[in-house]
């Protein structure tokens, strides 16, 4: 190999390693305090809602105080007020991949199963009434948060409406249209806990009524 192409190719190999220098302990320092801070946000944001605060009312201002965070370092995390409350919203609908849905599919399904299903849904979302409050007040008039809350209760009808067209694929009585049937579930569902869950009470009650009429629904047979 010529000289001339030792030094090419050091001079490539040198070019590839500077297009991924190494992380420096600088580096990994600021992304360390840069993830505190937003969960510091994040939760300072949910205390003042579980406080009672309205979304309108919640400024940035109050939001970095409760935080303890500076208005810049707020601006480092987050572009506005809107995706903090965006991100308590995905926090806050985690457990739609895990509550196992799968059952629904299911041919052998109980009617307890059913049940412990719905309630652990309604549940979740009692936990986080707060912020799921604040996100629906938002989604009311901010047409960002509504476009992105309709996603969020897309993907949890589309989950269920994957469920459903298992569970009828074979069957005589198979809904035509499971996608259909499946939103106004996801919506029913979102309302409901919306407007009627406000304790533990009342979301087994609600819980169980909603278990009732999917029951209903999935158990049907063509007379």
């Amino acid at each position: 190999m010529s000289d001339s192409d030792a030094t090419s190719d050091s001079g490539t190999v040198s070019r590839v390693r500077t297009k991924n220098p190494p992380v420096t302990a600088q580096a990994e320092s600021g992304r360390k305090r840069r993830e505190a801070s937003r969960s510091e946000i994040l939760a300072g944001t949910r205390r003042l809602l579980a406080a009672g605060g309205a979304v309108a009312s919640l400024s940035i201002d109050r939001i970095v105080a409760e935080a303890g965070v500076s208005r810049a370092t707020f601006y480092v995390c987050f572009p506005d007020k809107r995706a903090v409350v965006a991100q308590l919203a995905q926090e806050a609908l985690s457990w739609r991949e895990h509550v196992h849905a799968e059952v629904l599919a299911d041919p052998d399904l109980t009617r307890a199963q059913l049940d412990e299903l719905l309630l652990t849904i309604v549940r979740h979302w009692q936990a986080d009434r707060d912020v799921l409050g604040a996100i629906v007040e938002l989604a009311e008039h901010d047409p960002a948060m509504r476009t992105a809350w309709r996603g969020a209760i897309a993907d949890i009808a589309d989950q269920a409406a994957d469920q459903f067209r298992v569970r009828w694929r074979r069957s005589r009585d198979r809904l035509d249209n499971p996608e259909a049937v499946a939103a106004v579930f996801t919506w029913m569902l979102e309302r409901s806990c919306h407007q009627l869950v406000t304790d533990s009470e009342s979301a087994e009650t609600i819980a169980l009524a909603i278990s009732e009429i999917l029951w209903r629904t999935l158990s049907y047979r063509t007379p």
